[in-house]
């Protein structure tokens, strides 16, 4: 009960900000996330609170809600739905498994023309982060560009080896000076104009005797990519494979695993540096900030 409070209350407070600021925007009907088996209720909801706070935070759309939910996907319902409410545009996510992962795909249906108008997708989601990173992800696809500056959002694993990837390179994005650097934890939901994102496809450390002596023998297998989220497209990414192996005698797990995310976090900068993605970004924010 407490939980479904909660929630309310955000969608509450975003429909409030969303009629202070009617200056003209389009009025965009959010419909809610349809159920399936990809997506429990308790997720769905909060997901849907949260993508109406960020697309109210963009300031490019006045959010409105149906009085009762749905069960409508085709194009002609959607649009019947959004001339009673009065609306301009119809927002529709779906959520599918694929991969071990969820996939949200969106669709924007404009009333006036009775078609699609955009489409959208974010791949790749996880359920337990899901409700708290993917709408300032969907946001930047669904409304456009606000013309702000150029803001990256960096994400990473859970745990101590995700986090120290995630300060490296943060560190390594906000040494450029030249676009703004956040962690994408749903707190600059508005904000966020690109991904940074470090994934883990295999991290392990193993034990093994030779010649008389313990190794340790670690092995990581990562990603790290940027998404322009505007468009929805990878601007860069780049896997690297690294192991290295150490006496038990002089190192300890710990170190072992530090030495895998230095050497991981080394071959990721080097291809973004001779991709020279920092001049790229730095150029959309110069382009921006001259609008």
């Amino acid at each position: 009960m407490r939980a479904a409070t909660i929630l309310v209350a955000i969608a509450a407070l975003a429909a409030l900000s969303a009629g202070a600021r009617a200056d003209g925007n389009p009025r965009m009907l959010v419909l809610p996330l349809p159920p399936s088996s990809a997506v429990d209720a308790e997720h769905a909801r909060a997901f849907d609170a949260r993508l109406l706070v960020a697309l109210d935070d963009s300031k490019r759309v006045v959010t409105v809600t149906a009085s009762e939910e749905p069960d409508c996907t085709t194009t002609e319902c959607l649009v019947e739905l959004g001339v009673a409410n009065d609306a301009t545009l119809v927002l529709l996510v779906t959520a599918v498994e694929e991969d071990g992962a969820i996939t949200l795909f969106g669709t924007v249906v404009d009333t006036a023309t009775k078609a699609a108008t955009r489409r959208v997708e974010l791949p790749g989601v996880k359920l337990a982060t899901m409700a708290r990173r993917a709408p300032a992800q969907l946001a930047p696809q669904i409304v456009g560009r606000s013309g702000g500056p150029t803001t990256v959002g960096v994400v990473g694993p859970s745990g101590d080896a995700g986090m120290a990837a995630v300060t490296a390179v943060s560190d390594y994005l906000t040494a450029w000076k030249t676009f703004d650097v956040v962690p994408l934890d749903g707190s600059d939901r508005g904000a966020v104009t690109h991904r940074a994102e470090i994934s883990w496809s295999e991290l392990s450390i193993t034990e093994d005797r030779r010649l008389l002596c313990d190794w340790y023998d670690g092995h990581l297998v990562g990603t790290f990519s940027i998404t322009n989220l505007a468009t929805g497209r990878v601007m860069f990414t780049k896997t690297v494979d690294v192991g290295v192996s150490h006496r038990t005698a002089f190192y300890s797990r710990d170190e072992v695993t530090q030495e895998l995310v230095d050497a991981a976090v080394l071959g990721w900068l080097t291809a973004f540096k001779d991709a020279k993605v920092g001049h790229k970004l730095g150029a959309l924010a110069k382009k921006q900030t001259t609008r």
